[in-house]
């Protein structure tokens, strides 16, 4: 990853996620709540794999080196 997208997980997507995190939990429906924790680490294993692909194929296709 590059510092561009270190530095949205730092300062927007790792609070978002944590919120999101914490209102799920605060469901009293435990069962429930377990499937929003399951489905909100699937988006973001997701997320990081898709970040990770973009930056591969980003910097491939626009790298200086001819």
């Amino acid at each position: 990853m590059t510092g561009a997208s270190l530095i949205f997980w730092i300062i927007c997507a790792a609070p978002l996620i944590g919120l999101i995190y914490w209102l799920i939990r605060k469901d009293k429906n435990k069962l429930k709540g377990s499937w929003g924790v399951i489905i909100l680490g699937a988006l973001v294993i997701a997320a990081l794999l898709v970040i990770v692909y973009v930056t591969k194929d980003f910097s491939a296709i626009f790298s200086q080196n001819n």
